[in-house]
């Protein structure tokens, strides 16, 4: 029970480094066209701003309707993003479509075209529709000014009682408009003419592409993290399960706490893969515009491209996750400043070490996933191993530490006993000498007592002195004069002992 008892308190388990690496490796290689697509639709909000400088010549009312197309295309393939889906929308001038006249925006899932639509964005309504109502439109969708939409169907709608001689045309253009370009579940949502108008201006088109990017950014590193966690948490949970079956084979636990475990190491193998997927999605993109912006948008995407390819963005995102964490356990009080920095520490030498390991691995074999894992492996136990000998580290590590201590400890006991033992010493050495100055003094005398009783042929003092001398020793003679002494020696019932 006791047993039981203990195990029940162990805390859940924390989601291990390496199955959140090989979560995210796996969510990044699935999620690459994801990647790719986000590229694209960052590419189109930027080429935002490029119209509005090419067209800063024109007047604001004219300019507005070539950004009207861009917006359009721009929030299309924004919400095919979010949806993961496959469709893609493009402006025929960037396709070089012959077409242009007709359609303007086109729809294609794959290599097929699925829908072509003419846009036309007036500063009234009645200038809308009438563009949109040319009869040479007839083949294609329509798309007008959202904030026009329902002003232009009342024209029609009027027009078309009237019987004027483009009723027909009025009745085609109305059952052929939309709100906005749309296809399959994938819809832009339409655009207003005071949008198309506000990003003429060349400062008001940066921003609107910055948040065109950022949302972008947000859905791809949501979609990835969402593949990741997926990924992470079925490796976690997997592992918790397997090590839950032991405890439940020893008895050590019930089925229900090991659910319960599992159910908590899941979910912590979900967010630490989530957040490290969304991370590292965040960190290529930020890494192709510092690169863009200092030598070229060619250097930022080939920058961009080998950071991918060597995982980086992997390990740098595992790194900050797991830093991120050991800062969160150290303002809540769970762990000191020392204990900070050496989890810190161990975050950068292993993160290091497999991000270099896992682009050799990568190299060495050239499998998607399983090459990079492999030496991201290695790479990791060996950064653990240098972190560990305190060889290469950014602090103290709990084995230095503990040396530390001990060393201190025994310097400190060195320093209080030294001074106790010099004491000590220097005191001894005075008692020894008291200590043999008295038997010196009580010898000679003993000795000056013995030549002198030899000389006066004096057996008693001779006895007494003899007494002195082995009192000295801690002993005594078996007699104290020359008649005791004669008496022994004539007593045939004693025996004399030298």
């Amino acid at each position: 029970m006791c047993r039981q008892g203990t195990e029940q308190s162990k805390p859940p388990r924390k989601p291990h480094v390496l199955e959140v690496h090989a979560a995210v490796l796996m969510a990044d290689v699935r999620t690459r066209h994801i990647t790719e697509r986000t590229i694209e639709v960052i590419g189109n909000a930027q080429h935002l701003t490029k119209i509005a400088a090419q067209r800063a010549r024109m007047s604001a009312e004219q300019a507005q309707g070539w950004q009207f197309e861009q917006l359009e295309m721009i929030k299309f393939n924004l919400d095919a993003l979010r949806k993961n889906s496959v469709l893609k929308a493009a402006t025929t001038d960037s396709l070089g479509m012959t077409n242009h006249e007709t359609a303007d925006v086109v729809i294609r899932k794959g290599k097929q075209q699925l829908k072509q639509f003419q846009l036309k964005s007036g500063k009234k309504a009645s200038d809308s529709g009438f563009m949109l109502a040319d009869a040479k439109y007839r083949s294609v969708d329509l798309v007008g000014p959202k904030d026009q939409e329902k002003k232009i169907r009342e024209l029609y709608d009027a027009r078309i009682k009237t019987g004027t001689l483009k009723a027909a045309d009025y009745q085609s253009a109305s059952e052929r408009l939309h709100t906005g370009i749309s296809a399959e579940n994938v819809t832009s949502g339409g655009t207003t003419y005071a949008e198309a108008l506000d990003v003429t201006a060349v400062e008001r088109a940066g921003k609107v592409a910055g948040s065109f990017k950022r949302k972008a950014m947000l859905s791809e590193a949501h979609q990835s993290g969402l593949e990741a966690g997926n990924i992470g948490g079925a490796i976690a949970g997997g592992i918790s399960g397997l090590a839950g079956l032991v405890r439940l084979a020893r008895g050590e636990a019930g089925p229900g706490e090991i659910m319960a475990q599992v159910a908590i190491d899941a979910a912590k193998g979900y967010a630490a893969s989530y957040a490290s997927a969304a991370i590292s999605k965040a960190s290529t993109h930020v890494i192709r515009d510092g690169i863009t912006r200092m030598g070229g948008a060619r250097l930022g995407e080939a920058a961009s491209a080998s950071f991918v390819k060597s995982n980086a963005h992997v390990a740098l995102a595992a790194g900050i996750v797991q830093s991120g964490k050991s800062l969160v356990r150290y303002m809540s009080g769970e762990i000191d400043d020392t204990e900070l920095l050496s989890e810190i520490s161990h975050t950068a030498m292993t993160g290091a070490s497999a991000f270099y390991y896992g682009a050799l691995g990568q190299l060495i074999i050239p499998v998607p996933v399983l090459g990079a894992f492999i030496g991201s492996t290695v790479g990791y136990f060996v950064g653990n191993m240098l972190h560990q000998s305190g060889l290469v580290s950014l602090g103290e590590t709990a084995a230095v530490k503990v040396a530390r201590e001990r060393k201190e400890r025994v310097e400190a006991l060195c320093l209080t006993a030294i001074p106790l033992m010099r004491a000590h010493r220097l005191e001894l050495d005075q008692l020894v000498q008291e200590h043999f100055a008295g038997r010196h003094k009580q010898l000679c005398g003993a000795f000056d007592g013995l030549e002198t009783a030899l000389v006066d042929w004096d057996g008693d003092g001779f006895l007494v002195s003899l007494e002195q001398v082995n009192r000295v020793f801690a002993t005594a003679l078996p007699f104290s004069s020359q008649a005791e002494f004669d008496k022994m020696m004539l007593d045939d019932t004693e025996t004399f002992v030298l």
